[in-house]
């Protein structure tokens, strides 16, 4: 019977297997071992420099494809909401009709929850970072501290805050904001 530590030197020689899993399957078929006791001469060999062992290289997806609705549906949810409630705060009068009511939902939602929101994507990119209580806690804080400082910044420009610089200032910064994060996100994936 052969050693096991020539069996597995035989079947990377052999049948040149493209990773570990597959070179532990092929052993036992060979030889009837515990897949502990070849996982041990396998670490084993790599430490003799018989054996390289080197990390997966993963291939990064095209930054276009990245962007499809089922892989970033989040950041087309923020583009969906941030036009809906452009459009609704431009459109819809502010008293006198029952749409009233979306205009001042979609705009608490563009004030409250979409600049921190952006923001919590940008700070915090990959998925298993934040759970969703988390999350949500960040979106409407840094909402509020974002909002009050866009605010005050506007109010040192020479355009003043009013109505339309800051639905355009937050709409802009919900923009950049969400991009940096999609950027960040496609970067860590």
């Amino acid at each position: 019977m052969k050693s096991l530590e020539k069996v597995i030197l035989d079947v990377l020689e052999t049948k040149k297997p493209k990773n570990v899993k597959e070179l532990i399957q092929l052993v036992q078929e060979q030889v009837d071992a515990p897949l502990e006791d070849i996982e041990k001469e396998v670490k084993h060999l790599h430490r003799k420099g018989l054996v390289l062992l080197e990390e997966p290289i993963r291939q990064k997806e095209i930054f276009i494809s990245f962007l499809s609705p089922r892989k970033s549906h989040w950041f087309w949810i923020v583009i969906g909401i941030s036009l809906i409630s452009f459009v609704s705060i431009l459109f819809i009068p502010e008293t006198g009709t029952s749409l009233s009511y979306l205009r001042y939902i979609f705009g608490f939602v563009l004030v409250a929850f979409l600049p921190g929101y952006c923001l919590t994507e940008t700070l915090f990119p990959r998925e298993d970072a934040l759970d969703l209580i988390e999350k949500f806690t960040f979106s409407i804080g840094l909402s509020f501290a974002v909002t009050a400082l866009v605010g005050l910044f506007l109010s040192f420009t020479m355009f003043g805050l009013t109505f339309n610089t800051a639905l355009s200032a937050l709409g802009s910064l919900v923009l950049v904001l969400a991009i940096v994060a999609l950027i960040r996100k496609y970067i860590t994936q």
